[in-house]
């Protein structure tokens, strides 16, 4: 085995089917670590990008691991983020489960090789805005012996498709009966006209719910949209994309973003119209679609990805798995200063909440 150090577009491009034969083959597949995510997301958001690496492991002429990381524009010496993360709140792309791609569990062959070209990038510090305790990458930073801080995210929210009595149909069902004498009908993407018009339709009813005079969709926002556009055509072609609608007749009342992510299909995005009478809860409608549809190709779970408690997601899910964001650090005196600075700005946050507190009880 050996480690190559990817720090070229070209390079990237010409790995593009081992990738793919990797992400097939792996034991933690998940679309935010496949090649048409990472390599949208280093085009949309080059700007913020000081430089990447990619490090890959390869068995002969096959990549067995890949941890792709990148330097982010003003952020100190030795600092590195998960590709896909860390870019501005404003043009979020919340990409989850960030973690090394492997076909295998850690060993210690395979963590010299990562230790070797850690070093040879010149990691001090690594941020993973959202992983589980039990990923690859704390385990094998753990093993490597980096000190970390850890931040409760929120939870994972899903549904194993082998239950046949969910919360989510139970909650629906009244809903489903009232659609089919509506006449409600559900239409799924699959040409590139259609991907075009229903992807406009979510994004003009996500907008009518979520824009406000001072506070813009996440549409709104030029990197997010185009970030999207282009993800969007690649999952449809690679057949990873989920895009359904409900209609009543030509007006469609609700769209549902999903992305088929390893063996599971994931809940990205969606708009709703509120305002449709009678209320038959379209959101609910192509939840339910969604779950039949990976009943239908075999898959294992569907995901609702990331939400802090309390949420709507605890009432239609019987499943949930804590989410940390993690901050690794190879010196003790950087992780002890760290550590020191977190509990000075907790405190100083907790003296103004008292103050505020004190200023308004007057």
């Amino acid at each position: 085995m050996e480690a190559r150090i990817l720090d070229s577009e070209q390079q990237i491009v010409d790995i593009k089917e081992s990738w793919q034969k990797l992400y097939k083959h792996a034991i933690n597949s998940n679309v935010f670590l496949s090649y048409d995510w990472i390599t949208t997301w280093l085009n949309v958001f080059k700007n913020h990008v000081t430089a990447f690496s990619i490090i890959s492991i390869w068995d002969l002429d096959e990549i067995i691991c890949l941890l792709p990381l990148y330097k982010r524009v003003g952020d100190s010496t030795g600092t590195f983020w998960f590709i896909g993360s860390g870019e501005p709140e404003t043009a979020e792309v919340c990409s989850e489960g960030l973690d090394m791609l492997s076909v295998s569990s850690f060993n210690s062959e395979l963590s010299q090789l990562l230790t070797e070209a850690i070093d040879t990038i010149g990691l001090k510090k690594l941020v993973v805005t959202n992983c589980s305790k039990d990923s690859q990458i704390k385990s094998v930073f753990d093993q490597l012996g980096y000190r970390y801080l850890k931040e409760f995210r929120g939870n994972r929210y899903f549904i194993d498709t082998l239950d046949s009595e969910t919360k989510l149909e139970k909650k629906t069902a009244r809903y489903v009966k009232a659609a089919e004498k509506l006449g409600i009908t559900y239409h799924s993407v699959n040409s590139v006209s259609d991907l075009a018009r229903t992807f406009d339709e979510l994004k003009h009813l996500h907008n009518i719910k979520w824009r406000q005079p001072d506070h813009p969709s996440i549409f709104d926002n030029t990197s997010f949209n185009r970030f999207h556009t282009s993800i969007l055509q690649a999952l449809l072609v690679s057949e990873k994309l989920s895009l359904i609608a409900v209609k009543k007749g030509e007006q469609t009342i609700a769209v549902n973003y999903s992305i088929i992510s390893g063996n599971d299909l994931v809940f990205y995005q969606s708009g709703v119209d509120t305002s449709f009478k009678p209320n038959i809860s379209p959101g609910m409608l192509l939840h339910c679609a969604q779950l039949r549809h990976a009943r239908t190709l075999k898959l294992k779970y569907y995901d609702f990805l990331l939400s802090k408690p309390p949420t709507y997601k605890e009432g239609i899910t019987e499943h949930s798995q804590p989410i940390y964001g993690f901050t690794f650090h190879k010196s003790s005196f950087t992780f002890f200063f760290q550590c020191w600075r977190n509990a000075i700005m907790k405190i100083l946050s907790n003296l103004r909440v008292q103050f505020l507190g004190e200023r308004h009880g007057k």
